[in-house]
């Protein structure tokens, strides 16, 4: 959220989905160890929620020969947000509603639904919505 949605918040991680996997693993170690990070910084444990089909909104933030990066689409960030339903993920789910001038809990519901169509919202996940509609 940070790098393509200037959104201002402190991360422990960076959650990615990466190709080919054990040269990207090698490399994220090599910069971990010659900047001092913890070697679990890039986090591959997002890529368990990204959409069946993917996320073809995703825009491309970087592109170099050897390495392109893109972030998730905003609707796609907050379909996963709001499915995890985590309370620590209100400021983000607050941040990407406002982003994309949703203004009520079934707008939220109905991206989700498009998103993920497979998928069913968890009912905390009205919680943190209503948390979110409230307080906005």
């Amino acid at each position: 959220m940070a790098l393509a949605y200037d959104a201002r918040r402190a991360t422990r991680d960076i959650d990615a989905v990466f190709q080919p996997h054990g040269v990207v693993l090698d490399e994220a170690r090599a910069v971990a160890d010659e900047l001092g990070l913890p070697h679990w910084w890039l986090n591959e444990q997002a890529s368990a929620y990204v959409a069946p089909g993917g996320d073809l909104a995703a825009p491309r933030v970087f592109d170099h020969p050897g390495l392109r990066v893109a972030a998730a689409s905003p609707e796609h960030l907050l379909a996963m947000k709001v499915l995890a339903a985590r309370r620590r993920d209100a400021d983000d789910i607050r941040f990407l509603v406002k982003h994309l001038g949703l203004t009520t809990t079934t707008q939220v519901l109905n991206l989700c639904a498009e998103v993920f169509p497979e998928e069913e919202v968890p009912g905390r996940a009205r919680l943190v919505l209503d948390d979110v509609f409230d307080s906005g």
